[in-house]
């Protein structure tokens, strides 16, 4: 029992980006986790649901082009995370083309105590690359924002 609690507390020092049976990735920065869609900001999952359904890690989705249920989402949540002002998205997005979406939200001050989340990033390739590129401030603003 032992063991099991230190390898536990090992992968979370290090920081570990993983979901059952989901890709992992170590991320370089002091992070907050969260493992299900539910537990991001209301702002965030607002805006992520204007594209479409997305289900919690583990459930099912299509995954694929061939749609055997036409009622299941295309996206599936895998880790988001809160690092000072940036939370990222990690998601699967299923189709002609699987691939992970990662997505970048920083805080847009609008008043003293007062801020929203806005997407500032859409990052495409390796996602632990893009994950880490995000939070250490590197990104291309989505939508023309910065």
């Amino acid at each position: 029992m032992l063991h099991i609690y230190a390898a536990i507390q090992l992968v979370m020092t290090q920081g570990v980006v993983s979901a059952p049976s989901q890709p992992q990735c170590a991320v370089s920065f002091a992070t907050r986790f969260v493992d299900r869609f539910s537990d991001l900001p209301e702002a965030i999952r607002s805006d992520l649901l204007r594209s479409g359904q997305v289900v919690e890690p583990g459930e099912p989705f299509n995954d694929t082009d061939a749609i055997l249920d036409p009622n299941l989402p295309n996206r599936r949540f895998i880790r988001g995370g809160r690092s000072g002002e940036k939370w990222f998205v990690w998601l699967e997005h299923g189709g002609f083309d699987r691939h992970f979406d990662v997505l970048g939200y920083r805080q847009l001050w609008e008043k003293t105590d007062s801020y929203r989340w806005y997407r500032a990033a859409e990052l495409q390739g390796e996602s632990c690359v893009a994950i880490n590129a995000f939070l250490g401030g590197v990104w291309t603003p989505a939508d023309g924002q910065d």
